[in-house]
C-alpha cells in the first residue's frame, strides 16, 4: 500500500466531518408569473463559493481541492407532478450526507403556488414517502404557519420545517435565507485580534435563534423554523416571544 500524504489524509478527514454533519442543498423553483423574472438560482452560487472558501480556511485545504461540497442542485417545477417528480429523483454520492429540501415560490395561507397551485395536504402527501429529506425550507410568503407545520411534519419524514408566516418583500426574504443556510453551513462570523473565523452552529433550530440576532429583520419577516420533540412540535419564533415549548 502507498502511504498517503499527511495533507490528503487530513483532508479526506476534514471532509467526512463537518461539525459531524454535511447537507446538500436541493432548491426547487416554481415558474414565477410574468411579472417576477427573479430567480434564487445565482445567490446559491455565491453560497456555494462562499461556503467553500470557508470551509478551506477552517481546515487548512489548499485551492486544488474541492472545499464543502454540500451545494446545490437546482430545478424548476410547475405543478405538483412536476415537484413530485423532482424529489423522487435519486442522487447520486449522497452517502450519509443529509439532504434540504429548499422550495422557492409564491404562498399563501395553505398553498404554495406554481404555475398551478399545492395544496399542503397535497404536498404532504408528495413527501409522506420520502425518507432521505433532513429539512425543508419555503422560501414562500405565508405559507409557514403552525398549521402547516403540524401537517406536514405529521405526515413527511423530515425534522423540521421553516419559512415565512405572513407576506414577505422577495429580496429581503432572500437575504434572509442566505444568511441562515450560511450561518448553516459556516457558522458564525467572528472576528478576533488576528484573524477571522466561523464559530459552528450544530443544528438547524440553533441557526434560527442565532438569525434573529445576526439578521433581526427575521423576526419581523415572521421568520421560524419547527422541529419536532417527542410529544410535540416546537417553533423557534414563538421561543424568541417567550413562549415555552
Amino acid at each position: 500500500m502507498i502511504a498517503q500524504p499527511a495533507d490528503s489524509r487530513s483532508w479526506r478527514f476534514a471532509m467526512r466531518e463537518r461539525n459531524g454533519v454535511r447537507y446538500i442543498i436541493k432548491v426547487f423553483e416554481a415558474q414565477w408569473d410574468q411579472l417576477h423574472d427573479e430567480t434564487v438560482k445565482p445567490f446559491f452560487g455565491q453560497l456555494k463559493r462562499d461556503a467553500n472558501e470557508t470551509y478551506m480556511r477552517r481546515n487548512g485545504v489548499h485551492h486544488g481541492n474541492p472545499g464543502h461540497d454540500a451545494l446545490f442542485s437546482y430545478v424548476v417545477f410547475q405543478n405538483a407532478e412536476g415537484l413530485k417528480d423532482a424529489l423522487n429523483r435519486i442522487d447520486q454520492g449522497v452517502d450519509q450526507r443529509r439532504k434540504i429540501a429548499y422550495f422557492a415560490c409564491h404562498g399563501k395561507r395553505g398553498t404554495i403556488s406554481a404555475v398551478q397551485d399545492i395544496s399542503r395536504r397535497r404536498l404532504k402527501n408528495i413527501l409522506s414517502p420520502l425518507t432521505s429529506y433532513d429539512g425543508l425550507y419555503f422560501g414562500a410568503c405565508d405559507f409557514v404557519n403552525r398549521k402547516t407545520a403540524e401537517v406536514l411534519l405529521g405526515g413527511a419524514q423530515s425534522t423540521w420545517i421553516a419559512g415565512y408566516e405572513s407576506w414577505t418583500p422577495w429580496l429581503e426574504g432572500m437575504l434572509c435565507d442566505m444568511m441562515f443556510f450560511r450561518l448553516l453551513l459556516s457558522g458564525r462570523f467572528v472576528r478576533p485580534k488576528t484573524n477571522a473565523r466561523w464559530e459552528p452552529i450544530k443544528r438547524p433550530d440553533e441557526v434560527a435563534r442565532r438569525l434573529y440576532e445576526q439578521f433581526p429583520q427575521a423576526v419581523d419577516l415572521r421568520f421560524s423554523l419547527y422541529y419536532r420533540k417527542p410529544d410535540r412540535v416546537c417553533s423557534t419564533l414563538e421561543e424568541h416571544f417567550g413562549k415555552e415549548c
